[in-house]
Formats: structure tokens, C-alpha cells, sequence
């Protein structure tokens, strides 16, 4: 999740001075969300470039990168933060696959050649509808919840939801997560906080989590600059689940977290659910 950059609030308060009636309200609120949280890449990418087993499957206006489990393996529902695109994951997507995983990676409205515009009720009722369809995808009913940054408000909102408890997942990865993303917006830019302030649905994940008993791995850098460890610590210290771990690492920022240190229990960990 990129940082919060002053363009976002000069341009937020453009909108407000100039569009003062009340009707605009909501509007205003779309814009502020978009401006603030999303920041992707529309640069679309053949997924063979990344891996040969990855291949594009167009899922209602989306960009899917798919690829097949092994048999008897899950699927793992990719979800990924609000900078660049999925090609910038590849190397995520190639260590799954090399332990038989399979995965589906969604490119949210906006990103990676997917259309349309993104916002908090779009890329949630799609990722709903998607998670939903996985099983007939790739054959696997078992899934696995990957969210990356902005995805992990996502990927415990599908947990929570009706989705996860019509097919529960079979474990839940998390990486860099946020207790909510009015949270987030009040410790990284308060000077944002009055556009998002009233928005109860922007991934309020400290209250999701506490309906999820899925088995959950959280990893975060205490050098993150970009989502506070602390937030990563209190999802953990929230969870019900009985097999919860927090891979906290001191010298690890934002995204130097997916390192051997981190991915060697988190192998372990997923051996001892699924097998090997």
C-alpha cells in the first residue's frame, strides 16, 4: 500500500471548496477512497512471462492469473495491496506453485487490464463472488486466503462473510494487515481523516477477524512504514483462531518481508495443515 501523498490532500480539498452541496456528499467520499487507496498499475502483463503455468482467465470484467493445485492440494485466492500489478507478485505466485498450490490472483477494477473503477464495495462483492467460484476454477473446494496490504482487509472480510462460512478456508495468510483502513489513515495522514472518517465499511478488519477460527498466519515487519506493526500485532492478539502465528521480524519493512526467515515457517506451518 503506497504512502499517503500530499497531491491526495490538495486535490480532496479542490473537490470539497468547489463542490459544496450535500448531494455530492457521496461522490466525494468515492473520489476521496480512490485517491487515497489505490494506486495501481493498468499495465497488463501475460502471466507465461512470470511462470508457464500461470495463464490470463477473464472473470467478470477482471484479470485473473490462474494456475492449477496439484492433486489434493488448495487453491490459494491471491489477493494483493494497492501498488503496481500482479506481475509485480510473480515471485509470490512461483513459491506456491512449487509446492503444488495452486492460485488465482485477482486484479482489482483498475489494475492489470481489469475494468472499470475501484472502490471498497466493488472489489469486495467481486472477491465475494470470486472466492465462491475458485472450487469450479481449478477443481479444488479447498482455499486458501493470501492477502497482501490493502488485500488483507479483503481477504478476512470473505472469511467472515458468508462466503467463508459457506466454504470455510482452510488457513488464511496475512501479510502486512491494517485494523481498518480509518485507522490506518488516522496514523499515517490525520490531516485525510475527516474524508474517511465516518466510512464504517472501509475493511474495519479488528472486527472482522474476531468471527474467523481459521488457522492464520500474520507476518509484518516492525520497520514497516507503510502499515504500523502494531496493527499487524493487534489482528493477532484479536484472532480466535486456536492456530495463530505472528511472524514478526525486526529489520523488515513493507515489502522485505517475503524473506527466507519468514517463508521457511510459513512452508512449515502450511505442511502441517495440508500435508506435503
Amino acid at each position: 500500500m503506497n504512502k499517503f501523498l500530499l497531491p491526495v490532500l490538495l486535490a480532496l480539498t479542490v473537490l470539497v471548496t468547489s463542490a459544496p452541496q450535500p448531494a455530492r456528499a457521496e461522490s466525494l467520499a468515492t473520489t476521496a477512497e480512490r485517491k487515497a487507496f489505490y494506486q495501481f498499475s493498468p499495465k497488463r502483463v501475460d502471466p507465461a512471462r512470470t511462470d508457464e503455468r500461470l495463464s490470463e482467465v477473464i472473470y467478470k470484467g477482471l484479470v485473473l492469473w490462474v494456475g492449477k493445485p496439484k492433486k489434493g492440494k488448495p487453491t490459494v485466492m491471491y489477493l494483493p495491496g494497492s501498488g503496481k500489478n500482479l506481475h509485480a507478485r510473480g515471485h509470490k505466485f512461483r513459491w506456491f506453485l512449487n509446492r503444488g498450490y495452486g492460485v488465482v490472483a485477482m486484479a482489482y477494477p483498475g489494475m492489470g487490464g481489469s475494468k472499470g473503477q475501484p472502490s471498497r464495495q466493488k472489489i469486495q462483492s467481486l472477491a465475494d463472488q470470486l472466492y465462491r467460484d475458485i472450487p469450479k476454477m481449478t477443481g479444488s473446494k479447498k482455499i486458501i486466503l493470501m492477502g497482501e496490504s490493502l488485500g488483507t482487509g479483503v481477504a478476512v472480510a470473505i472469511a467472515a462473510g458468508k462466503p467463508g462460512h459457506a466454504n470455510p478456508p482452510s488457513a488464511i495468510i496475512l501479510q502486512a494487515p491494517y485494523t481498518s483502513l480509518v485507522d490506518l489513515t488516522a496514523a499515517k495522514n490525520p490531516a485525510l481523516l475527516p474524508f474517511v472518517a465516518g466510512r464504517t465499511d472501509l475493511w474495519p478488519t479488528k472486527r472482522y477477524i474476531q468471527n474467523v477460527k481459521a488457522p492464520t498466519f500474520i507476518m509484518h515487519g516492525e520497520r514497516d512504514r507503510t502499515v504500523p506493526f502494531r496493527m499487524g500485532k493487534r489482528l493477532y492478539q484479536l484472532s480466535p483462531a486456536k492456530n495463530k502465528v505472528l511472524a514478526a521480524r525486526e529489520k523488515a519493512g513493507h515489502t522485505s518481508i517475503w524473506q527466507q526467515n519468514v517463508l521457511t515457517p510459513l512452508r512449515e506451518w502450511l505442511q502441517a495443515i495440508h500435508g506435503k
